[in-house]
C-alpha cells in the first residue's frame, strides 16, 4: 500500500521525491493513505499551485554571501542549484498540506469554498534531478556530524529530506549550514516563519476548492488513542517544521546564487 502511495505522492506533487513528513506518517500507513486521498484533488487544483507560490518568495535581508567556486565547478554548482529548486517548489506545497491536515483535525475543516480556476499536468517536472539521501549512518564521520547538528538545531527525530540530498555536497552542506544556523537563530527568522505558518493556514481556507475532512476518530479501531494523539503530534510538528524549511531552502538558493 505504502509503495503505491509513495508513487502517487510523487506523480501529483510533480517531483521525484518522497518528503519526510510522508515517510514519517508511513509509520501509520492507514492514515497516510486516508489523509492523502483528502488532499489529492487540491494538490492538481490550480488554486493550490498559486497558493503555493504566494509562500515560496520571501524577503530574506540578511543573507551571508560565499563564492561557491572555491570549492565546486560552475557544473556541480548547477547540480545543486537544480536539487535546491526541487525543495524550493514542493515544500511550500507541503506546508500547505500539513496545515490542511492540522486545520480538520482540529475540527476546523476546509470547507472548499474556492472554485476550481483550472487542473495542472501531474508528473514529475521535466529537468529536475534524480534526488539520491544520504543516510546518516552510512556517512562519512564529518558529513555525519553536520546532519546530526542539524536534527539537533530543528529538534527534530531525524533531517529532512532537502539537507539529506544536499550531504552529497558536503564541502557546500557545511559551508551553508554554518552561516544558515546563525540566521535560524535570528529575530527575521522566527518573525518569518510565523508569518508562514499563519499564511499557510489562510490560504487552505481561502484556495483549496475541495473539502479536507479528516477525522481522527474515524480511524480509532485501527489506532489506539496514545497512536492517535502521535499522529497529531506529527503533523503539528511538521506544520511548524516546513515553514522553517521554506524558509531555509529559500536562504541557502540565494546564497548559492
Amino acid at each position: 500500500m505504502i509503495k503505491e502511495v509513495y508513487e502517487d505522492i510523487k506523480y501529483v506533487l510533480k517531483v521525484p521525491i518522497v518528503n519526510f513528513i510522508f515517510r514519517a506518517l508511513a509509520h501509520y500507513p492507514e492514515f497516510l493513505s486516508y489523509a492523502w486521498q483528502q488532499v489529492r484533488p487540491n494538490m492538481l487544483a490550480i488554486n493550490v499551485e498559486a497558493a503555493s507560490n504566494e509562500l515560496r518568495f520571501l524577503n530574506i535581508t540578511n543573507i551571508s554571501r560565499y563564492d561557491f567556486t572555491k570549492k565546486y565547478p560552475l557544473v556541480t554548482l548547477n547540480k545543486i542549484k537544480k536539487m535546491l529548486s526541487v525543495f524550493h517548489y514542493v515544500n511550500p506545497k507541503l506546508v500547505l498540506i500539513a496545515s490542511a491536515w492540522v486545520e480538520s483535525i482540529s475540527n476546523r475543516p476546509i470547507i472548499g469554498k474556492s472554485n476550481v480556476t483550472g487542473m495542472i499536468q501531474p508528473g514529475v517536472i521535466k529537468g529536475m534531478p534524480q534526488i539520491n539521501l544520504v543516510h546518516i549512518p552510512d556517512a562519512p564521520y564529518d558529513t555525519q556530524q553536520i546532519l546530526l547538528d542539524i536534527a539537533k538545531e530543528h529538534h527534530s527525530f531525524d533531517v529532512a529530506s532537502d539537507f539529506r540530498a544536499l550531504a552529497n555536497y558536503p564541502q557546500f552542506l557545511s559551508v551553508s549550514w554554518m552561516h544558515l544556523k546563525t540566521y535560524i537563530r535570528g529575530d527575521e527568522y522566527s518573525v518569518l516563519k510565523s508569518k508562514l505558518l499563519n499564511a499557510s493556514v489562510d490560504l487552505v481556507h481561502q484556495k483549496m476548492p475541495y473539502p479536507v475532512t479528516v477525522k481522527i476518530e474515524s480511524l480509532a479501531n485501527v489506532y489506539t488513542s496514545t497512536q492517535l494523539s502521535g499522529i497529531m503530534g506529527l503533523l503539528s510538528m511538521f506544520q511548524n517544521f516546513l515553514s522553517g524549511l521554506i524558509l531555509e531552502v529559500e536562504y541557502m538558493r540565494k546564497m548559492i546564487q
